[in-house]
């Protein structure tokens, strides 16, 4: 007892030293080069890495399970059936205006790599609080496929509003609604990796590849990168990616982060394994259906036996 008493309390310490990191990282605005834009990568990328940590104590203090490893096969496939989310995350680079040199990164190669660390951070942090935390938490509350929809749609839109926070660093209202928007279609798109692979490492990393792709240019770089042919690729990605994930929500019959978190919904789906979950009264329903025939077989016995009785008579 003595021993969990005191890993809690550091546990508590780590979660308050974290914190007051995040706070005088966030409102030191510290200058580590001089340049403006690298002090801003590094004090963000700083930032969320303690705050990815603190989350990470929390979901590990919470029990629940969101690094969903093994059976390796399985969580291989799973993963497969993601990639149509990192081909939207990929399409996010503005590919065609760089090869025809409408934009171009202007930064050396280290600060793109530092750069691409901090997406990273930044999707570790917001990634391990949406989906990590905030996501099984709700989902554990679900009884129906139906309301597994519903805890996407009200997770994502709440990752959405919590971009409104942007405001109060001077951005404007119209770019920050539009952030707000397509953030939560971005956090649809992460939840539904998430009940598929059981891993909150997949959807950390299609964050930072989404983040990266689409930053890099307008932080490091300069030039026009949406041209008419890129918005067509990209509504079309969308729409498809949409149709995709949500035919495989309809259609598949388990999810890795469902049979992680032991939840078990009410239109009797079979888990990874093939087996039943089991009912309220700790049996399955092949038990029931076995037992009712065990007992059916029991119930026409004594009319056999009475069969055979009235033969013997008779003979």
């Amino acid at each position: 007892m003595a021993e969990k008493k005191l890993r809690l309390k550091w546990t508590t310490v780590a979660e308050i030293v974290l914190l007051a990191g995040c706070v005088v990282l966030e409102f030191g605005k510290f200058a580590f080069t001089g340049d403006s834009v690298h002090d801003l990568i590094l004090n963000t990328g700083l930032t969320r890495l303690l705050a990815g940590v603190f989350f990470l104590l929390l979901i590990k203090e919470s029990g629940l399970r969101v690094f969903s490893w093994t059976p390796a096969g399985e969580f291989a496939t799973s993963v497969l059936l993601t990639l149509p989310a990192l081909l939207v995350a990929v399409n996010n680079l503005p590919a065609i205006s760089l090869a025809t040199g409408d934009c171009g990164i202007t930064d050396t190669p280290l600060w793109v790599a530092i750069f691409f660390v901090q997406c990273m951070c930044v999707g570790f942090f917001e990634e391990l609080a949406f989906r990590g935390l905030l996501f099984p938490y709700f989902l554990k509350k679900c009884k129906t496929r139906l309301h597994v929809f519903l805890c996407i749609a009200g997770t994502s839109c709440l990752f959405g509003l919590y971009h409104l926070l942007n405001l109060l660093e001077g951005a404007g209202i119209g770019p920050v609604l539009r952030q707000v928007g397509y953030s939560a279609l971005v956090g649809a798109m992460c939840a539904a990796c998430m009940l598929l692979t059981g891993n909150v490492v997949v959807p950390v990393i299609l964050h930072g590849v989404y983040n990266f792709c689409g930053l890099v240019v307008p932080t490091l770089g300069d030039g026009t990168w949406w041209d008419v042919p890129t918005i067509v690729i990209t509504v079309v990605l969308a729409v498809a990616a949409t149709a995709y994930f949500a035919v495989v929500f309809v259609r598949k019959k388990s999810f890795r982060l469902l049979d992680a978190l032991g939840i078990r919904l009410e239109n009797g789906e079979r888990r990874q394994d093939g087996s039943i979950p089991e009912n309220g009264n700790g049996e399955n329903d092949s038990d029931n259906n076995k037992s009712e025939n065990d007992s059916g077989a029991v119930r026409k016995m004594p009319g056999n036996n009475i069969n055979v009785a009235e033969e013997e008579k008779k003979e």
